[in-house]
């Protein structure tokens, strides 16, 4: 970072040169170095956050599709056969994080006027714990289903006895942590906003015992594969019960962000709204976005709520040293959340012939991905699913297709996709647009073409060890699978193999059907990463 010295420690040593006690004053005064060195970062970070802070413009968010999507699920005629239709891919889609020319800054300006004095806030009074459940719960489907009879492990909650002190009692889906915490990470920052007060309140936080905080949170997080976005969910849930003004909650949060390594940008508006920026690694739709030195911060501050707005943001050039990691999402694993139990029967015909699949979902894990924010379709395919999918779903299926050949097992689990589930746009049954991962699919009752073809996707990969790649049609999802020298109707070529399409929305279309509306429109393709 511009303006910024850098200190290296360099530390050569040899064990057996050491007798016990010389070993530990020595590691006593390595200690020692070392919070020196972090001690004077903060010092000159705090130097930099003093310094005239810039307006940036916003950027309205992204949308998935350029049209609606159909609001009722087609329909193939009965008995229709493949034509043979070629389908014409659109060229390969830009990278993921669009380079865009740096905004130029506003010249330099007096000071934005500051959000009008308001009265000091009172100190926050401890209160006693809450005994009410936090409200993680989804809601779940309208109608009652059949309890399954199967078994599935239930994993045990991360709890780590936190060292003597004051402790944060957080309910994070279903897992019991207590997070340790130093009450001068309780510290008022001065009104109005200012960059001179950030960067008071900055000294006073930095001087708090905040170690053992990021130290337990990164422990739970990995003992739990909650990945980078649990892990800011996690401290989002954390300093929220530490902190009940809006302001100094989400400052708390880019503070450990930042002591986490994760670049995380604070700023603030004319309006006096206090936001939250960090990169990821792929798009974000539906989140606003400011983009500094060529790379997109989407606002995260507030993870339940629709980040639309775009207005001008006040905020410091560069970044916090060795603060660098991006938000990643590709090929997460999936999380190990408590386990509470949702049984479905899952019912769909095939030639006349009957058959149900026995499902199992976790509350836990759906109610996980609800504030999970919208993005590319590689990530809901990449990311595989959890085990109680595997344990149950997979099993039943298994036994149906088998024996099967391979365009016949595929046109099976077309038609478990296509009518196992009711149809409605997420429009219609959220409000806003919303992707599934292949477990959601099992959980809520209504699902769209997108959510279809993760889950489909999956199954043939899993069940047939087939290709599959993702069709994004302006306004449909649907799929593509490999056949090898069978592939028949509509096809396309993908880096030199024939793919079959298969639409899991169509119902009752067979593999190589395409809907009517499709077979003169190129889709971008989307490898799923599976």
């Amino acid at each position: 970072m511009k303006g910024f010295t850098a200190l290296t420690i360099s530390l050569i040593f040899t064990f057996s040169a050491y007798s016990a006690d010389s070993f530990e004053d020595y590691k006593k005064s390595v200690m020692g170095q070392y919070k020196a060195y972090v001690d004077e970062i903060d010092r000159q970070f705090s130097d930099f956050l003093k310094q005239q802070w810039q307006e940036y413009k916003g950027q309205k968010p992204q949308k998935p599709y350029e049209d609606p999507k159909p609001v009722k699920q087609p329909v193939a005629k009965p008995e229709t056969k493949p034509e043979p239709v070629k389908i014409v891919p659109k060229p390969a889609p830009a990278p993921v994080v669009v380079p865009v020319p740096k905004p130029e800054p506003v010249k330099e300006q007096p000071k934005p006027e500051p959000v009008k004095e308001q009265p000091k806030p009172e100190p926050v009074k401890e209160q006693p714990k809450p005994v009410t459940k936090p409200k993680e719960e989804p809601i779940a489907p309208k109608e009652p289903q059949p309890s399954f009879t199967g078994e599935i492990p239930e994993p045990k909650p991360f709890f780590v006895p936190a060292d003597e002190g004051e402790v944060v009692d957080l309910a994070f889906y279903g897992l019991a942590l207590k997070i340790p915490y130093d009450k001068r990470l309780k510290a008022n920052v001065q009104k109005p906003l200012s960059s001179d007060n950030i960067a008071k309140w900055w000294e006073t936080v930095a001087a708090a015992d905040y170690k053992k905080s990021v130290a337990y949170m990164q422990s739970a997080a990995k003992k739990n594969d909650l990945g980078d976005w649990g892990y800011v969910m996690m401290v989002d849930r954390f300093t929220s019960k530490l902190r009940f003004d809006s302001t100094e909650q989400k400052m708390l949060a880019w503070f450990f962000l930042n002591k986490s390594g994760y670049s995380t940008k604070l700023g603030y508006t004319k309006s006096g709204e206090t936001r939250i920026m960090m990169p990821m690694d792929t798009r974000l739709y539906g989140v606003s976005f400011y983009t500094f030195d060529n790379q997109r911060y989407y606002v995260v501050d507030t993870l339940e709520k629709k980040n639309t707005s775009s207005e001008p943001v006040y905020t410091y050039k560069g970044n916090y040293p060795d603060a660098v990691k991006s938000v990643s999402f590709m090929r997460m694993k999936q999380p190990k959340l408590s386990f509470a139990r949702f049984d479905r029967d899952l019912s769909f015909e095939y030639n006349k012939e009957k058959y149900t699949v026995k499902a199992v979902a976790n509350k836990y894990d759906i109610s996980y991905y609800t504030a999970f924010p919208q993005t590319d379709l590689a990530v809901y395919t990449s990311a595989g699913v959890p085990m109680w999918v595997d344990k149950t779903v997979l099993p039943s299926l298994e036994k149906i297709v088998d024996g099967k050949s391979t365009d016949e097992a595929v046109n099976i689990l077309l038609r478990f996709v296509q009518t196992a589930f009711n149809y409605k746009t997420d429009d219609q049954q959220f409000g806003k647009e919303k992707f599934f991962f292949a477990q959601e699919v099992i959980y809520y009752p209504y699902s769209d073409c997108e959510d279809r073809s993760v889950l489909f996707a999956y199954l043939v990969e899993k069940l047939l060890k087939r290709d599959v790649v993702m069709l994004n049609f302006p306004d449909h999802v649907a799929t593509a699978v490999d056949l090898g020298d069978k592939s028949t109707g509509a096809v396309l070529t993908y880096k030199g193999k024939k793919y079959t399409v298969a639409d899991p929305t169509y119902i009752n279309a067979t593999v190589g059907m395409v809907m009517p509306q499709y077979k003169n429109v190129s889709p971008e393709i989307e490898e799923t990463g599976i």
